[in-house]
């Protein structure tokens, strides 16, 4: 699995990163409650540009789907494709 450090090296490249400190409930009407309903870590919530949601996953079990993950956004592939299956046709090694 990748680490704490090599994953943020990843995504910081073509992201902000932004962690928040689990158990941490947000109010609806919290920016972060706005953005996942999601009551557990890991949830990756990616924005466009714009502030508009395109993605939201609950994480990953591998460092192929962490690399996928970060691939498939940072390229826009969202745009074309549907995340499980961009997943499933990505390579295994």
């Amino acid at each position: 699995m990748l680490s704490g450090g090599e994953l943020r090296n990843l995504y910081s490249k073509d992201f902000v990163v932004f962690e928040a400190e689990p158990p941490t409930n947000y109010l609806p009407t919290e920016e972060l409650g706005k953005l996942s309903k999601a009551r557990y870590t890991p949830v990756f919530v990616f924005l466009d540009s714009g502030g508009k949601k395109v993605l939201e996953t609950r994480g990953f079990r591998n460092p192929r789907e962490a690399k996928a993950l970060h691939e498939f956004v940072s390229k826009r592939l969202y745009r074309k494709t549907q995340w499980q299956d961009f997943l499933a046709a990505y390579p295994k090694n």
